[in-house]
């Protein structure tokens, strides 16, 4: 009865964790949507623009492990309640630069570069913080899936982000309005019954990326994001060599895909990945395999149908193999070390991301399937090498 309890507790948490995590794919998506309107109303180019981003990304590959850590030292609740307030104060402040109007474009890229730093940094830390939350209060035979249903949480914040940059249409600084009420999923987070107990006397302890305990997870996460990344940075281009389509249609192919591909992982994730009996290798090996045999798909079709069928698979396969070596790494780690574990991992998936962005650019270039192949590759690297990584804690 005891368990029972204890499973409700914690599967009722995560609940509430992944209502708050998804204003950070909120935040994501809406961001990319509205960097037209961004270079209108600010008039600073593209270039200045993603350079702006790249200076978020850098503040949350160097802010997710060390933010991770500090829900066991203060309290995972009181953590993300307070780097919900630095989003919120990085939205202001990005919401403060359109509402200016025309600056000077020195002022103005300083502000938006402010702006991406700040909200990188408390981005960084909310799905680790979450992450250490939930494996502390479940069993750890229910970690994978309350994982998984956070990683939701996540994705649901991204559709909805792009969702509300299209009120734009109706009033042009109506999604930044969205984009500053967002975080009051964060502030609005569960109190953490141990927080006090944290203060007195909780350390986060520190790890580093090269413990091995933790380094096959993070090169399992670089290598999936980023063939998974290639394939989702060229695959407008991609549709618009294999089916012959132009500009303007490619792009909506490619929207309705990613589109498609989302709700299926959301759907995975909610539903299917919480009662897969699957051990710990073996989630990871079935999703890179799914994740290589979509990738493939999408390679050998000459039709919209079957390329969008590719993606869904390779989609799928990323929800389960994502949750089961998030589980088998926390698994590997002290309960005070999970959130800087998790925090790494997430520093890993975005370089992997990153790195497939770049490199998925040079492959298409030399050959339009070629980031395909890439990204079935690494896939299948990661489904052969997971079954050297030892089970269980090291």
């Amino acid at each position: 009865m005891k368990v029972m309890g204890k499973r409700a507790s914690a599967r009722a948490l995560a609940g509430q964790l992944a209502f708050g995590v998804s204003t950070i794919g909120f935040g994501q998506s809406a961001f990319i949507a509205l960097v037209p309107l961004i270079a209108v109303q600010t008039g600073l180019g593209t270039g200045a623009i993603g350079t702006a981003a790249a200076f978020g990304a850098l503040a949350f590959v160097a802010g997710a492990p060390f933010c991770g850590a500090l829900g066991a030292r203060y309290g995972h609740g009181r953590t993300l309640r307070v780097l919900g307030l630095l989003v919120l104060a990085g939205q202001l402040v990005l919401t403060g630069l359109i509402w200016a109007g025309m600056l000077a474009p020195l002022l103005a890229f300083t502000i938006l570069v402010a702006s991406r730093l700040v909200y990188g940094l408390g981005a960084s830390g909310v799905m680790p913080v979450a992450q250490a939350w939930v494996c502390r209060e479940a069993p750890r035979g229910e970690h994978r899936g309350l994982l998984a249903l956070l990683s939701a949480g996540l994705g649901a914040g991204r559709i909805l982000g792009s969702v509300a940059a299209m009120t734009a249409g109706l009033v042009a600084q109506l999604p930044f309005v969205l984009l500053v009420l967002s975080p009051i999923t964060l502030l609005l987070a569960p109190k953490d019954k141990r927080e006090l107990a944290a203060v007195n006397g909780g350390e986060g302890k520190r790890l580093f990326p090269f413990d091995r305990r933790i380094l096959p997870f993070l090169a399992i996460g670089f290598c999936l994001m980023a063939g998974f990344g290639q394939v989702q940075m060229m695959l407008g281009p991609i549709l618009q060599t294999k089916l012959d389509l132009a500009a303007s249609s490619a792009t909506t192919a490619t929207g309705l895909i990613l589109t498609l591909v989302a709700a299926a992982m959301i759907l995975m994730q909610v539903f299917a990945v919480p009662r897969l009996a699957l051990g710990q290798g073996a989630g990871v090996a079935i999703g890179s395999s799914l994740l290589a045999l979509g990738a493939l798909i999408v390679a050998a079709s000459s039709g919209f149908i079957l390329c969008a069928a590719g993606l869904v698979i390779g989609g799928v396969g990323v929800a389960i193999a994502t949750p089961s070596y998030l589980a088998w790494l926390l698994s590997r780690v002290q309960p005070e070390e999970q959130g800087a574990a998790a925090g790494w991992l997430a520093s890993a998936h975005v370089l992997g991301q990153g790195a497939g962005a770049l490199l998925g650019g040079y492959a298409f270039a030399l050959w339009p399937l070629l980031p395909l192949l890439f990204c079935a590759g690494l896939a299948l690297g990661v489904a052969a090498a997971v079954w050297t990584v030892k089970p269980g804690v090291s």
